[in-house]
């Protein structure tokens, strides 16, 4: 039997990936005295200090031939060399010599967003040459490719002075706050197949906002440049907060309130969407989709010129975002764009031409984007934010009040650096709360996750997102269907496909809590009890076959060492422990004792 001796969190995003550990060490009595080790050195990162590695995969003959920065930087210089070879095979008159090699290799970025629901309108498409990989139907196995990555170094750093074993190690993985348990069980399945391990004790899921929130309260926050420096311990008893988490793909929003003893609790339930920082690049209305092919007048196969140039690409998505996360709201000068010399000699002729026609103050290695046409760009994800930050304190159950208990907005997460995100924010929120920003916002989840592992205790209830319960045979009710009344052995009568619920949506639940209910069998004959779990948005329901009614799992129980019990005496009691950023059940025979658990399977993709 193992004992916990490291808690080490992975915070898995939709750009880049990062790992932080930390000893637990009973003689540390305060939270921001643990000693938090993260790397910032990432092989290909070209000397840039982060928190993060790219999130991108290289796959040859489905095999990791790359991961992180690494990948992409090798991708890049084997579709220089496919190019070079396909250009000279073109002059000599011979068939392609590269169409063989690029079957075998397949490069992904964004795996992440695919988890997200097939209906979600939002989903992006970037697929194999460009953009988010979000389209992917379920990329469990390419998550769980890289994540092995990810867990192998981490690993590597945690045991390299011999003093700890894999074995040693908790385990905490951040999700949106946003997701369904769907996407959250996918993300478990993942990391367990990635070598995380199968235990709900030793590998935590933690909404990406929570651990935020857990960050700030820990190192304190500072208002801006002329503030004094941050100030530990502003999370004061009885204080609400909103956690606004802006990060590459996703923007997550939770309130929050403060107990008397200091735990952490959500006000409501969390709300969010594919509004990070990264769709200003790469999404529909971003600045190489959008911008580009405004330029170029669609005379620009942008999938093949990015395969065979994506370093030109991605230098050119670096000075883009340069200029962008240091546009300002009051900013009337358009921004310029270095357009990589290599790149604009590969041009068609009519590209060259529709882009001089319209160049305006634009010239041959560099573009220029007015100033409204690049708060066009940042709207398309600032403007859902702000919509997402009214409908948070809408739901608080009085209006935020700064003077009283300090009620306060925190901005997390890497977009956090923008300040035109924060000017937007501090002007949607004047008036109603403070915005703040933690110190170096981009770890703010990463290093909040480890004090999550390191004492999970902390967060104490947070609100159900769906009203959840399963179907079995109740008595009948007014209004029942006909068709689906029967009589049990006893002759009572009885309606089939029943919701029982076991918990309401946006209901508070303490972290850990288990709700029970006790079920019998329907017949005398049966000799195992077969449990189907619904979700809804709607606070209750009458059946599982109700509109909006989604299976979301199932379990069966055996009814061994009571069937010689009346049938009414063969309870099982079946418990759903909520809380947790998952949904763990188990059953019970209560005869015999025997139980069953999981974590809800999950049949059904929100």
């Amino acid at each position: 039997m193992s004992t916990d001796r490291v808690v080490a969190a992975i915070d898995f995003g939709t750009y880049g990936t990062g790992y932080a550990w930390a000893v637990l060490d009973p003689r540390i009595r305060h939270k921001a005295d643990r000693a938090i080790q993260d790397r910032e050195d990432w092989p290909d990162a070209d000397g840039v200090p982060s928190p993060k590695t790219l999130t991108a995969l290289l796959l040859r003959d489905e095999e990791v031939l790359a991961w992180g920065h690494t990948a992409a930087r090798l991708r890049a210089g084997l579709e220089r060399r496919w190019h070079s070879e396909d250009v000279r095979a073109v002059e000599a008159g011979l068939p392609l010599a590269s169409e063989r090699e690029r079957a075998r290799h397949r490069y992904y970025y964004g795996m992440k967003m695919s988890l997200r629901g097939r209906d979600d309108p939002a989903r992006d498409g970037g697929g194999r040459g460009r953009g988010l990989a979000d389209d992917l139907g379920d990329p469990t196995a390419l998550i769980s490719l890289y994540l092995a990555e990810v867990v192998r170094a981490a690993l590597a750093d945690i045991t390299r002075d011999g003093r700890y074993a894999a074995s040693d190690v908790r385990w905490c993985l951040t999700v949106p706050a946003f997701w369904s348990e769907a996407s959250m069980d996918r993300m478990r399945r993942a990391a367990v197949v990635a070598g995380l391990p199968d235990d709900p004790a030793r590998l935590l899921l933690v909404p990406e906002p929570d651990a935020a929130a857990l960050y700030c309260d820990v190192v304190g926050t500072t208002t801006g440049e002329d503030d004094d420096g941050p100030r530990p311990g502003l999370l004061r008893p009885g204080m609400r907060f909103l956690v606004l988490d802006c990060g590459g793909g996703t923007a997550d929003l939770v309130s929050y309130r403060i107990g008397s003893d200091g735990s952490v609790e959500q006000l409501c339930r969390p709300s969010g969407g594919p509004f990070g920082a990264e769709y200003t690049t790469q999404g529909h209305d971003g600045f190489l989709r959008k911008a580009l092919a405004l330029r170029f007048g669609g005379a620009v196969d942008f999938e093949g010129l990015h395969l065979t140039h994506a370093d030109q690409f991605a230098e050119l998505a670096a000075a883009w975002e340069r200029e962008r996360d240091a546009f300002t709201v009051d900013r009337r000068r358009p921004i310029t764009v270095p357009f990589p010399a290599r790149l604009y000699a590969s041009l068609s002729e009519g590209a060259l031409s529709w882009m001089a026609e319209m160049r305006q103050n634009d010239v041959d290695d560099t573009i220029v984007l007015p100033a409204d046409e690049v708060r066009a760009i940042l709207d398309s994800v600032v403007d859902p934010v702000l919509a997402l930050v009214d409908e948070q304190l809408a739901r608080w159950d009085r209006p935020p009040d700064p003077a009283g208990a300090g009620d306060t907005a925190f901005l997390v997460g890497g977009f956090a650096r923008s300040p035109y995100l924060r000017r937007r924010l501090e002007d949607r929120l004047q008036g109603r709360i403070p915005l703040r920003t933690a110190p170096r916002p981009e770890r703010a989840v990463l290093f909040g996750a480890v004090h999550y592992c390191y004492e999970p205790t902390l967060l104490r209830a947070r609100r159900a997102r769906y009203t959840y319960g399963c179907e079995c045979d109740l008595p009948v009710m007014d209004g029942d269907d006909p068709e689906l009344v029967f009589k049990d052995d006893e002759g009572v009568p009885k309606s089939r496909k029943r919701f029982l619920r076991f918990v309401a949506a946006d209901e508070k639940v303490p972290v850990g809590r288990e709700v029970c209910q006790r079920l019998c069998p329907t017949t005398a004959e049966q000799t195992a009890i077969t449990f189907t779990f619904y979700s809804t948005e709607e606070q209750d329901g009458r059946y599982v076959t109700d509109p909006g009614m989604t299976l979301v799992g199932t379990m069966e129980v055996g009814l061994e060492g009571a069937m010689h019990l009346p049938r009414a005496e063969r309870g099982v009691d079946v418990y759903m422990k909520f809380g947790e950023a998952d949904i763990q059940v188990r059953a019970v025979n209560v005869t015999t004792g025997a139980a069953e658990r999981t974590t809800l399977g999950f049949d059904s993709v929100r």
